[in-house]
């Protein structure tokens, strides 16, 4: 019996070995969406990179489970520390006219989109970036400037949360 129960514990712990990625990197891949408004948060699609790797930094809204609105045009802007993230590219998103400035000034990306009838897809931004520390999450934030409705043109700013983390877009580029 002793046997039995050392083969299942070497078995288990063989198992969580294997995995792809321990658990305290594992972070949720959206926050829960709020009743109504709109909310704007930050993705990564790896967490725990390490300097010389490429990363992709995302920056997207959901609007409230009783909203029945789309996001019609958006200003915004993404801040990281030039000393530990290098921008790379920006990674065109095809839905509606969507413009970045990554040149306007060190550790910022400018962004904007407009579409008269709604974007299908409320990724607001997509970028690649190499981190240079591993520490280059403390310095990624955003600042929305301007978010209006489709065909209302409804000013949505007001209902606007900003969720602090930083989360990490699984299955999805």
């Amino acid at each position: 019996m002793k046997y039995v129960r050392l083969l299942t514990m070497t078995g288990l712990a063989l198992a969580l070995g294997a995995c792809d990625e321990p658990f305290d990197s594992q972070r949720p891949d959206v926050p829960p969406p709020p009743t109504q408004g709109i909310q704007a948060f930050l993705q990564v699609d790896n967490d725990q990179a390490t300097p010389g790797q490429q990363i992709r930094v995302f920056v997207a809204v959901q609007f409230g489970v009783e909203e029945d609105l789309k996001l019609g045009s958006y200003t915004g802007a993404l801040y990281f520390d030039p000393e530990v993230l290098a921008w790379k590219s920006d990674i065109a998103i095809n839905d509606g006219l969507r413009v970045t400035n990554a040149a306007n000034a060190p550790g910022e990306v400018r962004f904007a989109g407009a579409s008269a009838r709604g974007f299908e897809d409320n990724l607001l931004y997509r970028g690649e970036f190499t981190v240079k520390a591993a520490s280059y999450m403390e310095g990624l934030r955003f600042e929305m400037e301007e978010l209006t409705a489709a065909e209302s043109l409804a000013d949505l700013e007001s209902g606007l949360v900003t969720e602090p983390r930083v989360f990490l877009r699984t299955g999805r580029n």
